[in-house]
């Protein structure tokens, strides 16, 4: 007998993504994370982003996350 989530005829969408947290800086995020079980932390991180006013941003004319690396390298030297 199989148990679990029944099987579903729907489209399935996968995202994955990484965090790469700091301490000191993210210390809330990382308890946040410590606290949720390893099984749960998807339906937690899309809780999160439900409740927290995610919306839609045009991101065509944002710099990518290198350019903003190299000035902050720059602005550092």
């Amino acid at each position: 007998m199989r148990t679990g989530r029944p099987r579903t005829s729907s489209l399935i969408v996968v995202v994955r993504a990484v965090l790469s947290l700091r301490e000191g800086e993210d210390d809330d995020l990382i308890a946040a994370f410590q606290s949720v079980p390893a099984r749960k932390r998807a339906a937690y991180i899309k809780s999160a982003m439900r409740s927290g006013g995610l919306t839609i941003h045009h991101v065509d004319g944002l710099p990518d996350d290198s350019e903003l690396a190299d000035s902050l390298e720059n602005f550092l030297m």
